[in-house]
């Protein structure tokens, strides 16, 4: 008798957990929500702008720098990268970061400078 009922407690709990996940992830499934660089805070659209200069200061390819600083402000790179440097400075980055951010914003105002051809 004692078999039987802790065979049943396991069906038990395997039938639960089963119509759990079914319920959610079949009925109920959780979306997620659409969103975009331009919406983080402060403080990550700095950390981005970082990303990015890291990434320029390897592979020197300012087209895509540009491209990846569009995804903040996609009218005005150059702002987003000047923002980016501001927000660092006042959170205080190591000077190895502020010097990439400083090449990069001077990259992309030379950029900006010269008509805006990468």
């Amino acid at each position: 008798m004692k078999k039987s009922r802790l065979i049943g407690f396991f069906i038990a709990i395997l039938i639960g957990i089963a119509g759990g996940l079914m319920l959610g992830w079949q009925f109920n499934p959780n979306e997620a929500p659409s969103t975009r660089l331009r919406d983080l805070r402060e403080d990550f659209k700095a950390d981005y702008v970082l990303m990015v200069a890291e990434a320029y200061a390897g592979d020197g390819d300012l087209g895509q720098a540009i491209n990846r600083l569009e995804q903040l402000n996609p009218d005005n790179p150059l702002r987003a990268a000047q923002e980016g440097l501001l927000t660092a400075q006042k959170m205080g980055y190591q000077d190895w970061e502020m010097r990439y951010l400083i090449d990069l914003e001077a990259a992309v105002r030379q950029w900006k400078a010269e008509g805006e051809t990468p």
